[in-house]
């Protein structure tokens, strides 16, 4: 039992010493050909339409998205304070209210990157 257990711990990192020996990293010389060049989609004929204005009397600028004529998103960004979003979540073209208490839901920007 002794001697079986003495073999086992010492082929073991043998075996783990032979089996890093045999897989040799590719040449740096062998370059991989690049690969083609991928084209851009058509833009669809359905994409979201963006309409942008600002409010004279408080300053706020207004975006609407709308998407096959339909508004699903509203982003409002005051002249004071941070921007919020109205989203409808049903998609019935209506920004929706927020559990039947006549809030509409806000979506606050937390982080933003490019």
């Amino acid at each position: 039992m002794k001697r079986s257990l003495v073999w086992t711990a010492l082929l073991i990192p043998a075996f783990a010493l032979q089996a890093q020996t045999d897989t040799a990293p590719p040449a740096a010389s062998e370059e991989a050909p690049l690969p083609p060049k991928v084209e851009l989609a058509p833009q669809p004929e359905d994409a979201p339409v963006v309409s942008i204005r600002r409010d004279e009397s408080t300053g706020d600028v207004v975006e609407e998205y709308r998407q096959n004529g339909r508004i699903y998103m509203v982003k409002v960004t005051p002249q004071r304070g941070p921007s919020y979003s109205l989203i409808d979540t049903n998609g019935d073209g209506k920004l929706d209210k927020s559990d039947g208490e006549g809030v509409r839901p806000v979506y606050w920007t937390i982080y933003e990157w490019d």
